[in-house]
């Protein structure tokens, strides 16, 4: 027996447990803590971006970020910065730690255009400019889009008149004995919803119309009650007048 009471048995531990059980759930092992504020520098993305390096250790949330975000490590890469505070890095700096951690942020496109002003007429400034920026592109060119990259390989297209369709694949006449089979489909709301209204339609299922069908619904006549006052009807085909009748005084 299990609820309010105990086992009459003995034999189970259940009963006036239950329902504490019920309320105090188990807790994970998954470690858990409440991040706090960190001192990393203003310029660098926060709670408006994927990943907010002004919470917790910021040096864990991206690969090697030891040596790709502000701090000692970058300053060993980078000699000419030891000693400068990070919230003072060159403008360019900036840019370049921002388009490695953070190239979809708002500070990036900031830096991005601030530096850009800067730069202008100083050639080797220009250069190490587009650099950045090139690196940025090709990273954003290296995401795979399902929807351009459906193989990794050279694919042969072939065309034919389909015999029979099914879940496991579509036959083609000129092709008897074979059954290809799908590799992915995709079909829109928009595209579900033609189809479906396509199917109930009759204009839309060839580009010649069947044949017309009567689709008004036949008018009602009105029906007619007897008037306490009735009117003459007249000979000819013209329509009757509406008379109403006030009495006499």
């Amino acid at each position: 027996m299990v609820g309010i009471g105990p086992n009459l048995s003995g034999q189970e531990h259940f009963g006036y447990t239950e329902p504490f059980r019920r309320f105090v759930q188990r807790e994970s092992f998954e470690p858990q803590a409440n991040a706090i504020p960190n001192d990393a520098p203003s310029w660098l993305p926060g709670d408006d971006y994927y990943t907010n390096f002004h919470l917790g250790d910021p040096y864990v949330k991206v690969d090697q970020g030891f040596a790709r975000l502000p701090g000692a490590g970058y300053e060993a890469i980078h000699p000419e910065l030891k000693g400068v505070d990070p919230e003072d890095y060159p403008d360019m700096n900036k840019l370049a730690i921002l388009a490695d951690v953070a190239p979809y942020s708002r500070e990036y496109n900031t830096f991005r255009q601030k530096v850009g002003a800067e730069v202008h007429g100083n050639t080797e400034a220009e250069i190490e400019y587009e650099k950045i920026l090139n690196r940025v592109k090709q990273s954003r060119e290296s995401i795979i889009r399902m929807k351009d990259r459906h193989f990794t390989a050279p694919v042969d297209e072939i065309s034919g008149t389909v015999a029979d369709v099914s879940p496991g694949g579509v036959t083609l006449n000129e092709y008897p004995g074979r059954r290809f089979q799908f590799s992915s489909v995709g079909t829109s709301a928009a595209d579900m919803s033609a189809a479906i209204l396509g199917e109930k339609n009759d204009m839309t299922r060839s580009l010649h119309p069947v044949a017309h069908k009567n689709l008004a619904r036949p008018r009602r006549q009105p029906r007619r009650h007897p008037s306490p006052h009735p009117v003459a009807e007249p000979a000819t085909g013209l329509p009757l007048a509406t008379v109403s009748h006030f009495g006499t005084a």
